[in-house]
């Protein structure tokens, strides 16, 4: 059993040129970044060196509706598409780390269905937040069979966000339970993980949170990964269609209640913040654009899923497998179009 020390990481640093925020039941989206990437010396920085075009499968947050990333995976599989890099945000990165460790649709549909919102959560008395994330991490941990992120089958990236900063961060390396418990960190519900980077050795380390601060789907992360081919998974809904998520009556004893209430907790700290209000007005065209980079997009019907209780599981599942059939055609006319670029250039 591995021991709880520091994430050792090679993490894809990028310099925020706006302010983001949260939001309302759904993490918001990415500012603009510019990419660097950084890592210890003598270590691998991911970089494209495959003998094929890198299929990346973007995995977005959202909540509860991240079920939905498991019928997602199912319908892929079920058609022979298999990614070679997987991203996420968030659930995303939960989903994500799964499956980039081997596991396969049929493992990830048992788990969704079987495990319960106490396995994931820690709950504490602290000024921080008021779930550790410690169990969270086991369970990361325990289902990857505590390999590190760069042993996995699947390349994988958990973006995260540094706390004071919002720089945004890809851990591509160390402990996989870490990253998504830092990914995951919702403010104000989840107390931010402590990341020890290994180039100052010493220091305690920063503390991150929820990659949909900077990243609600993060394609362009991806990209920078090295990525030919994204495919992006959006779980965000149209807020102009009147929906009622069916499990809503029941969110006051669920662990998304609680995610909903730190959300708006933490977008009404930064309210009085004139250049958090400026982002506000145009988050959602900074996220579209970001979206809009991705080859294909997936959006899953979950409009009446719940984002904030676990509930619909089969439900969501069903609409990721659905949405995914989808969208076969457009997945494999992308997939097809880059072999014959990378057999161009190659």
């Amino acid at each position: 059993m591995r021991t709880r020390a520091g994430l050792p990481f090679n993490g894809q640093k990028t310099g925020l040129t706006c302010v983001a925020v949260m939001a309302s039941t759904l993490l918001l989206s990415a500012c603009h970044t510019s990419s660097v990437a950084s890592g210890k010396s003598g270590q691998h920085v991911a970089t494209s060196t495959a003998s094929a075009p890198t299929i990346a499968l973007v995995l977005g947050g959202g909540g509860a509706k991240g079920f939905a990333h498991v019928g997602v995976i199912k319908a892929l599989e079920a058609n022979n598409i298999h990614p070679n890099l997987v991203v996420g945000t968030s659930v995303g990165s939960f989903v994500g780390s799964l499956y980039a460790s081997g596991k396969s649709a049929a493992e990830l549909e048992r788990i969704a269905r079987t495990t319960a919102d106490s396995e994931l959560t820690d709950f504490t008395l602290a000024y921080q937040g008021i779930i550790e994330g410690n169990k969270l991490r086991d369970f990361v941990n325990l289902q990857v069979n505590n390999q590190p992120i760069e042993a996995f089958p699947i390349r994988f990236g958990a973006v995260a966000a540094e706390k004071h900063s919002l720089a945004k961060t890809a851990f591509t390396q160390g402990e996989a339970g870490l990253a998504v418990q830092a990914s995951s960190s919702v403010p104000n519900v989840f107390i931010a993980p402590r990341i020890p980077d290994p180039k100052t050795s010493g220091i305690v380390g920063k503390k991150y949170i929820d990659g949909g601060v900077v990243s609600i789907v993060p394609v362009d992360s991806a990209k920078a990964l090295g990525a030919d081919i994204v495919i992006a998974v959006d779980l965000q809904i149209n807020k102009n269609k009147n929906t009622s998520p069916s499990g809503i009556k029941d969110a006051n004893r669920s662990l998304w209640s609680l995610i909903e209430q730190g959300y708006n907790s933490y977008l009404n700290s930064s309210a009085k913040d004139s250049a958090t209000q400026a982002y506000r007005q145009h988050y959602a065209a900074i996220n579209e654009a970001e979206i809009g980079r991705a080859d294909v997009v997936i959006r899953p019907d979950v409009a009446t899923i719940s984002a904030i209780t676990t509930l619909d599981r089969e439900k969501a599942i069903a609409a990721g497998a659905a949405a995914t059939e989808q969208n076969l055609p457009a997945i494999r006319a992308a997939i097809a179009k880059a072999h014959v670029q990378y057999r161009l250039n190659n």
